[in-house]
Order: C-alpha cells, then structure tokens, then sequence
C-alpha cells in the first residue's frame, strides 16, 4: 500500500465517514496546511477574504 493511499485512509476515512471527492480534496488541503504548521496564516488569509473582498 502506498504512503499517500495509507494517509488518506487513515485521515479521511473511518468508520461512518463518508465523503464526496470534491470534499475529501478540500479536507486533504486543510489538514496539509495544519501539519505544515501554516494553519494560522492559511485561515487568516480566508477569513480576510470575507472580510474584505477583492473587486476584480
């Protein structure tokens, strides 16, 4: 078994858990961005984009 398939089993799957493949991307992104350690900057830049949007 690969690393890769091993660490999605293990963090996105479980017992009762049930993802579709768009949310399971997304919830992929969000924990490399915890254990990077960038989770504070990550979140603060999305939460300043609500807060003041860009206008194109």
């Amino acid at each position: 078994m690969s690393l890769i398939r091993q660490v999605v089993n293990l963090r996105i799957k479980g017992n009762s858990k049930f993802w579709l493949k768009e949310n399971a991307e997304i919830m992929l992104h969000l924990r490399c961005q915890w254990i990077a350690g960038s989770w504070d900057n990550f979140s603060g830049y999305i939460f300043n984009s609500f807060i003041k949007p860009q206008t194109a």
